[in-house]
């Protein structure tokens, strides 16, 4: 089974590991391409997951294949922005 793992790009271009990981079927059974954008799963315990204001939205701009020699595992390099208003059909 294929696993993805997330990595963060911050403002600097740093990529750090953000300790992430899920399988195809949180992602439509598909590995996501650059220049999509994922809905973050991860909601704070507590706050309502369908208010855009409470989740991040993350823009694919790169993918690792085999990364640290995991096989069957796919990176994706993601930037992350908060969510507002706009982004109410997402959530």
């Amino acid at each position: 089974m294929t696993s993805i793992r997330i990595l963060h790009r911050d403002p600097a271009g740093k990529i750090f590991d953000g300790q992430e990981e899920y399988d195809l079927a949180q992602f439509a059974g598909q590995v996501p391409a650059i220049g999509d954008i994922i809905l973050n799963p991860g909601v704070l315990q507590g706050l309502d997951r369908h208010d855009p204001q409470n989740r991040s939205i993350w823009t694919v701009v790169g993918r690792v294949f085999n990364p640290r020699d995991r096989e069957d595992t796919v990176a994706l390099i993601v930037e992350s922005r908060d969510g507002n208003p706009a982004d109410e059909a997402f959530a």
